[in-house]
């Protein structure tokens, strides 16, 4: 279960060996800007939990389920509204996918 949020993070994923220089965090954060585009079908600048699941695929979700939405919602979803905006994917994107596994490896 500890690799179900990964899918923002694996778009993180670059070929440098500065992961926090100007360059890497910018092409990051194009991929997610890409993939975010992606899975956002309605176009509204928001992921719900229904776009969530029906971009498992498109995400790399392993384990494709309600409650993994649920709970990539739950991390990302800073603000408390329920859905997921590019700036709360961008800012969760940020803590790096070693914060995202240690959260959910304590379940």
């Amino acid at each position: 279960m500890k690799f179900i949020l990964l899918p923002f993070a694996l778009v993180l994923v670059a070929c440098s060996s500065d992961p926090r220089s100007p360059e890497v965090v910018g092409r990051k954060m194009i991929g997610l800007q890409q993939k975010f585009d992606l899975i956002d079908t309605d176009g509204d600048g928001y992921l719900t939990k229904s776009e969530i699941i029906a971009g498992y695929d498109q995400l790399g979700v392993i384990t494709q389920t309600p409650e993994t939405a649920d709970k990539i919602i739950q991390f990302y979803d800073f603000n408390k509204d329920g859905r997921i905006s590019l700036r709360e994917a961008q800012s969760g994107a940020v803590t790096g996918p070693d914060v995202l596994i240690k959260q959910f490896e304590k379940e």
